[in-house]
């Protein structure tokens, strides 16, 4: 099923996409391969963080310059998301310290009997590579859509100075911030719901402090939070840059 799956999935891309649908159906495989590799050096104890590090700057580069080609948007954009991912493994490292939900729920216990407990790696920084991983999707997405939609506006109207580019880019990051919020929140939330029907019967002051739950949340919000702060970094960044290159 997953053959016949993939096959539909790569003719309708070539279909719709053409080309670009199959370049994207490349990426794809590529940052699949990513995820294997990581999942392998963990196995053999490099340190989590500094592979998702790694993971999310080789997918930003796939992802940006087989798709997009090499030029100011995806320049702009993959700076934008270096600074982003800065900045978010700050926050992430400071809500994991926090938040205290290292490690496994109770939920998990019955699950997790199964396997080996001797596995001697600090669950820690698996939950923050584990997050870092997961907002990188989002930013690269709203990264390289604000840094496009800037650059056709300046290529239509030369005469745009930075701060005017800037508040372009704001305009189109405001429009598609919510669609991106809602985006997140539906991909991330159909987790709760299998939780909540395992735990049906739990009363909801039990629910709202378990880690599982916790885990989930702080994981929405810091996609929130980096879907909102890549919008600014691109728009000042591209219209930088495009000024710049006129130069």
């Amino acid at each position: 099923m997953i053959k016949l799956l993939s096959l539909i999935f790569l003719i309708l891309l070539l279909i719709v996409g053409k080309s670009r649908g199959f370049k994207t159906f490349v990426t794809f495989y590529l940052n699949l391969f990513l995820i294997m590799i990581y999942l392998t050096f963990m196995k053999i104890g490099t340190p989590a963080i500094i592979l998702s590090i790694i993971i999310c700057i080789l997918a930003s580069l796939i992802t940006l310059f087989i798709l997009n080609g090499t030029n100011v948007k995806t320049k702009s954009s993959f700076i934008s998301i270096m600074i982003v991912l800065v900045f978010m493994l700050i926050i992430t490292i400071l809500s994991i310290k926090f938040s205290n939900i290292q490690g496994f729920a109770m939920e998990d216990i019955e699950s997790i009997g199964y396997y080996s407990h001797d596995i001697n790696y600090d669950m820690t920084y698996v939950i923050i590579g584990m997050y870092l991983i997961c907002t990188i999707g989002t930013i690269i997405d709203t990264s390289i859509s604000v840094s496009s939609a800037m650059y056709e506006v300046y290529k239509n109207n030369p005469k745009l100075n930075s701060s005017e580019l800037y508040k372009s880019g704001m305009n189109v990051g405001k429009d598609i911030l919510s669609t991106t919020i809602n985006t997140l929140y539906f991909a991330i939330i159909s987790s709760f719901i299998g939780f909540f029907m395992w735990f049906y019967s739990v009363s909801f002051p039990f629910l709202s402090v378990s880690k599982t739950l916790v885990k989930n949340s702080i994981e929405l919000l810091l996609a929130f939070i980096a879907s909102i702060m890549i919008i600014p970094i691109t728009s000042y960044i591209t219209s930088k840059k495009l000024i710049k290159d006129k130069e």
